[in-house]
């Protein structure tokens, strides 16, 4: 399927707000930067950015910590560091953006154990645990809040390429938000897509997502956009720059890699649900 401009394909005039869910303080700049540039001055542009809020503390039963430190935490940078970075980002895109108090998949623990869910960050690459089932209805409550009731909204989620417990939970909540007032489009998970074995090791891509998740592909668009406009914003992330791709040589390396027509661009797909099989009654 050959890619289409998502800016020439769509209506922007026909949508009260364009609303991007992030599940991460950096995933909307990583992954939309060029969306939300190219929509400056057309439409209102909302960034709501899930997992943001401070880890709660341990549960202390009688005398005695039962739950270890995940040592695994102490390399991502704060909450409270990381909502600046994404506060210095947003004010630079000129974009309305949101933080709910969600935390992260590393920080949250179980409602009935009180240990952690997602033990190892190895271990937050698989489907949702049951034990997370209270935070992804109070998730979905709160998404739906934000969202329906105002307007025609294009709602833009993650398609969960790379098996991001956390981004997992965002699509599948995108997909009961959809509505007649809600519409979907789908954001490639960078950087993810561009390496399969960077997350969870599994060969990954955005049609096998889509498949994942019970959807056939309608159609692919892109937006081009500079590379060293979108590094100079990425950049605000200073806690997560290192640990994602090292250093700024290999950021503005890698935001060339996915390309239309030579243009660095990211892609954005629509996709329908699939069909049931009709049962045969004879």
């Amino acid at each position: 399927m050959k890619p289409k401009s998502l800016h020439d394909a769509f209506d922007w005039s026909q949508y009260e707000r364009v609303v991007v869910l992030s599940p991460h303080l950096d995933d909307a700049a990583l992954s939309c930067f060029g969306l939300l540039n190219d929509l400056r001055g057309q439409v209102s542009r909302l960034v709501i950015t899930i997992c943001c809020g401070n880890p709660a503390p341990a549960p202390v039963w009688g005398e005695e910590e039962k739950f270890r430190h995940n040592p695994d935490l102490d390399d991502y940078g704060t909450p409270s560091q990381r909502r600046l970075e994404d506060v210095a980002a947003m004010n630079a895109l000129g974009c309305d953006f949101v933080h709910l108090g969600f935390e992260d998949g590393i920080y949250r623990r179980s409602p009935t154990s009180g240990d952690y869910i997602y033990r190892t960050t190895r271990e937050k690459f698989v489907r949702p645990r049951i034990e997370d089932a209270s935070h992804i209805e109070e998730l979905f409550l709160v998404l739906r809040r934000l969202c329906q009731n105002m307007g025609r909204l294009l709602l833009v989620a993650p398609m969960s390429i790379g098996y991001h417990v956390d981004h997992s939970i965002t699509t599948h909540n995108a997909l009961r938000l959809e509505s007649e007032e809600v519409e979907l489009l789908f954001y490639e998970d960078f950087p993810y897509v561009l390496d399969p074995s960077y997350s969870a090791g599994f060969q990954d891509a955005p049609k096998k997502a889509l498949d994942r998740l019970g959807l056939v592909e309608q159609g692919c668009f892109y937006v081009a956009f500079d590379p060293q406009d979108k590094a100079e914003l990425i950049q605000h992330y200073t806690s997560q720059v290192p640990i994602l791709f090292e250093d700024d040589d290999n950021l503005r390396s890698a935001l060339s890699t996915r390309t239309h027509d030579g243009v660095a661009a990211e892609f954005y797909w629509t996709a329908r649900r699939r069909s049931k099989p009709e049962l045969d009654d004879n």
